[in-house]
């Protein structure tokens, strides 16, 4: 299998096992659902490296953006505590 592959296959796998835990608990906030699946796809893309200069560039751009999200919803709930 090639690396684009495997890491499409284990970040597939580990967002189904998250569902499926996250269901069985009854969460209910997209938040939480949001940043574990961003949390995810920076472990699988760590253990399916390294990339072809033209992959690694879009898994670079992917990784902003969940970083983006990620850290938005961090700073929404630690404001949530805060005030």
């Amino acid at each position: 299998m090639k690396n684009v592959d495997t890491l499409i296959f284990t970040y597939s796998l580990i967002v189904f096992s998250t569902v499926f835990i996250l269901s069985l608990l009854s969460e209910e906030r997209i938040d939480v659902y949001a940043a574990l699946f961003a949390v995810e796809f920076f472990i699988a893309s760590e253990l399916t490296s390294p990339f072809s200069q033209a992959e690694n560039r879009r898994k670079t751009i992917m990784e902003m953006i969940l970083l983006a999200v990620f850290i938005g919803i961090v700073a929404e709930r630690v404001l949530e505590v805060l005030m």
